[in-house]
């Protein structure tokens, strides 16, 4: 059976220049809940070893954070990153899938805010862009600009909101693109990854609810995939309506899963590094 681990990679990371180090950092524990952490380190330690600005990634739905890191690898060594780890998956495969909204800011709470304080750039993947724009809120003067990818603003409806039946999710996993055919064609493993993901879409219903009301006060870039099958790109510019910051939307040629691709992770790096080095 794949590794838990390789279950939560979409189907980019089959390519050898998506996989993980080899270092051994980020194998899949199964620790009781209390001992892992909400908010590992996503690059190993050492790299930040004096850090002076803090990324946090918030990964999309069904997913851990280290699918996130081909795109942060290259960031300078002075930016410690930190990934949400939800139940379910990576370093908590061994936890039953499910949060609520108010755990995953607690552990912003606990876990970020109770760090050395430091500027604070929010990043999030689709359902990670809705917590991140929560985190953002929670966060306040810390919060220095967020990156918002593959997701639509305000009341716009979500195509992955619809989801009810376990079937509804898989037809979602197989239209993403996001999830390799062997997880598709192993029935034990497709059933824990239509847990988690049918865990994290109750989340996004939460974060999402209400959301027209929020209003961020940082710089806003929004990253979206010209033919993303999940999250149309014309409604991204209505971010602008979050924020009294100014906001910068960049689309891409590719999927939901376009941020992976090897021809545009320069760039979203480079947008990245744009508002990690932003002043308030």
């Amino acid at each position: 059976m794949p590794t838990p681990r390789e279950a939560d990679r979409p189907a980019a990371q089959a390519d050898p220049d998506h996989q993980l180090p080899a270092n051994g950092s980020f194998e899949v524990t199964t620790m009781n809940a209390p001992t892992v952490p909400w908010w590992p380190l996503l690059r190993p330690p050492g790299a930040a070893a004096a850090p002076r600005v803090r990324l946090l990634v918030f990964p999309h739905s069904g997913s851990g954070p280290s699918t996130l890191y081909p795109v942060v690898e290259a960031l300078p060594a002075d930016v410690e990153v930190l990934g949400l780890s939800l139940p379910g998956r990576e370093r908590r495969f061994g936890e039953p899938p499910g949060c609520r909204l108010d755990q995953v800011l607690d552990a912003v709470s606990d876990e970020v805010l109770g760090r050395d304080p430091l500027p604070t750039v929010v990043f999030g993947h689709s359902l990670g862009a809705l917590l991140a724009a929560r985190a953002a809120l929670l966060l306040g003067p810390q919060c220095r600009a967020a990156v918002v990818s593959g997701q639509v603003p305000g009341r716009t409806p979500r195509r992955a909101h619809a989801t009810v039946t376990e079937e509804d999710a898989v037809r979602l996993l197989r239209d993403g693109g996001g999830t390799p055919e062997w997880v598709l064609q192993d029935p034990d493993m497709l059933a824990h990854v239509t847990r988690v993901l049918r865990a994290d879409i109750a989340l996004s219903r939460e974060a999402a609810a209400g959301f027209e009301d929020v209003r961020l006060d940082v710089p806003l870039h929004v990253l979206g995939g010209t033919a993303d099958p999940l999250v149309p790109h014309e409604p991204l510019d209505g971010w602008a309506d979050h924020t009294t910051g100014p906001c910068r939307v960049r689309r891409f040629a590719g999927d939901h899963f376009f941020l992976l691709a090897r021809e545009h992770r320069g760039e979203v790096g480079d947008v990245l590094r744009e508002a990690l080095a932003a002043e308030r």
